[in-house]
């Protein structure tokens, strides 16, 4: 079946004086609008479109759509471009953005894509402890209040956030999605997830607004979140999950337009490559449009400054092209990253938004989980070791290629996110490590973030990976407690040697290029076992090239070096900001599970 396509604005488009009401559902026999109480009769146009108008003013006005088909069938639906909802995403509710917020103010173009240093985040985790200072815990709000302090004293919220020296706050995601009850029990342990389940795609979520019933109170604190960070110089990446939805029965796709917004068999079984029950089909035309629509909405009403698209694999080349090239139109500077893992049941002919695709994307980069099982082992086996806890296998020059990636720009360096295990967990089940001390994994570990900083592409940091966060073992804490996934402000002092280290490694990684861009050809001196140095010429100046030494084994290395003068940016775990020049006549001993930067200067 063949559908037609709308290129005109969808959705409830409101003046003051009046509202359009805008739905594309092709294959309805009638729509009508039920608003406030009463019913409208929509008018049929020419590209699947139903329109009607309201007149006087409808701000806050609640509405949905009833559809009948050829076959007799009736659905209710909220409208797909519904920029609010009321409590649990139940019916649409009319905005004026302009009421709510005012136009949004963007920060100054961010430079080249491997300047960022993204850090991945929970609302909720970062708000809901009992001991962190923060007033309003769980919600949006919680990171817009300053000065904020643990019953210890230790840094909390947004205070903490601006400290850590990052570029970009990564937000698990902050739509409207449909595992937490909206008007149940918010409190600590209660209820819990990470939001994977979207429902109303362009309205913020309830459960973070202080008021869920309040459908502008969603809009405005979602706002002042984002003007918050703003302030202090972070910008902010929404994680956007057009892959798949909560439910694709109920969901509004279906009530639309049943059967074209999915993926589905010869027999009209929904696909599931992302293992949520749907996959959404990008390749058609207004899937791809509202895909677009929405990232182009969220990026101009709240003035976002990045896009992550969970499983993005499962979208097509076309589509993801398109998200690129609108965002560029806003701010070329906006960063689109995404999972690009080869998964989807994509039509003959339709190229998947994977890594094997990803020369065909320009703008968009990819998470690099050959880098990350390269440090530290499969990612979806406990015990099995990588390059920090002892592989033979993810050795040396398995390391050297990790750090080399062919496009950088294109590239996420992580090495833990929000699902699978923590490094720390990972290391203290691994075989080999399962009796190590904390001061050994706290090596190990450092280790593996130092070889982020030295690794050319985009750095991704998992919250909490500073100060070797741990969720007590748990691989997949979606919908674990709070008690597992809270943000432990305090342990942050705990291993506040590890944190400082993170923040001075920022400050390093903004000054040098070498260390982040492409164009820094690395030479490999030595690579063997668990021992690794590279040169990288003129790094710091005509003839003063870099030396990193990685050494991941349990005893001292001495390595041979050029006799003349140095300078030691990084050793034993503390960087030289102002480095003093030292004389090195044949070598530097590198300390167990330790790195070391080195600038010859002849």
């Amino acid at each position: 079946m063949s559908y037609p396509h709308f290129d005109g604005e969808l959705g409830a488009i409101y003046t003051p004086e009046a509202t359009t009401f805008r739905l594309w559902a092709p294959t309805a026999q009638e729509v009508i609008l039920q608003l406030a109480g009463k019913k409208y009769p929509l008018v049929k146009g020419g590209e699947g479109q139903w329109e009607t108008s309201v007149e006087g003013d409808m701000h806050l006005a609640e509405y949905t759509y009833q559809l009948t088909f050829s076959d007799g069938r009736t659905t209710t639906a909220v409208d797909p471009y519904a920029r609010s909802v009321t409590a649990n995403g139940r019916c649409g509710v009319v905005i004026g953005i302009d009421r709510v917020i005012g136009p949004a103010e963007r920060m100054p173009s961010f430079g080249p894509p491997t300047d960022a240093i993204i850090y991945e985040a929970h609302v909720r985790d970062l708000t809901i402890s009992a001991n962190n200072g923060i007033s309003n815990k769980g919600k949006f709000l919680g990171l817009t209040e300053p000065g904020t302090r643990t019953d210890k004293g230790n840094l909390s919220g947004l205070d903490y956030l601006a400290n850590l020296g990052c570029t970009h706050v990564q937000l698990l995601p902050v739509y409207d999605f449909g595992s937490v009850d909206e008007t149940g029990d918010l409190s600590f342990d209660a209820q819990y997830n990470w939001g994977y389940d979207p429902v109303n795609y362009n309205a913020p979520e309830g459960s973070y607004s202080t008021d869920p019933s309040d459908p502008a109170a969603r809009i405005r604190e979602f706002k002042a979140l984002v003007d918050a960070l703003h302030s202090r110089g972070l910008r902010v990446v929404m994680d956007v999950v057009y892959n798949h939805v909560y439910d694709a029965a109920s969901h509004c796709f279906e009530n639309t337009v049943p059967g074209y917004f999915f993926r589905t068999d010869s027999r009209g079984r929904l696909h599931n490559a992302t293992g949520c029950g749907n996959e959404t089909a990008s390749e058609k035309s207004m899937m791809r449009k509202f895909i677009v629509d929405s990232v182009v909405y969220w990026a101009t009403t709240f003035g976002l400054d990045g896009f992550r698209f969970d499983l993005m694999g499962i979208h097509d080349v076309e589509t993801m092209n398109a998200v690129r090239q609108a965002l560029d139109a806003i701010d070329p500077g906006i960063v689109v990253i995404g999972e690009g893992w080869e998964m989807g049941n994509h039509p003959g002919g339709v190229q998947g938004a994977h890594q094997g695709n990803a020369a065909l994307m320009p703008g968009i980069a990819m998470f690099n989980d050959y880098y990350r099982d390269s440090l530290k082992g499969d990612n979806f086996l406990l015990s099995n070791p990588g390059f920090v806890s002892g592989s033979k296998s993810l050795d040396a020059n398995r390391l050297h290629n990790a750090m080399n990636p062919p496009n950088p720009s294109q590239s996420v360096i992580y090495n833990e996110a929000h699902d699978n295990w923590t490094m720390f967990d990972k290391l203290r089940g691994t075989k080999g490590l399962r009796r190590a001390t904390i001061a050994e994994i706290s090596k190990r570990h450092t280790l593996a973030t130092f070889t982020q900083y030295f690794t050319p592409g985009i750095l991704f940091l998992h919250a909490g990976q500073e100060f070797l966060r741990t969720k007590k073992g748990e691989e997949n804490s979606y919908n674990s407690p709070d008690s597992i996934n809270a943000f432990d402000y305090d342990r942050a002092q705990r291993f506040d040697y590890e944190v400082a280290l993170v923040g001075n490694l920022n400050v390093l990684r903004k000054k040098y290029p070498w260390t982040r861009e492409a164009g820094w050809p690395r030479e490999v001196v030595f690579a063997q076992g668990q021992r690794l140095s590279f040169r990288v010429q003129n790094a710091f100046g005509p003839n003063r090239h870099a030396l990193v030494l990685i050494n991941g084994d349990k005893s001292h290395w001495a390595h041979p070096v050029e006799a003349g003068n140095y300078r030691v940016h990084v050793n034993n775990r503390t960087v030289f900001h102002d480095p003093e020049t030292i004389r090195l006549d044949f070598e530097f001993v590198v300390a167990p599970l330790e790195a070391t930067v080195l600038e010859y200067l002849g």
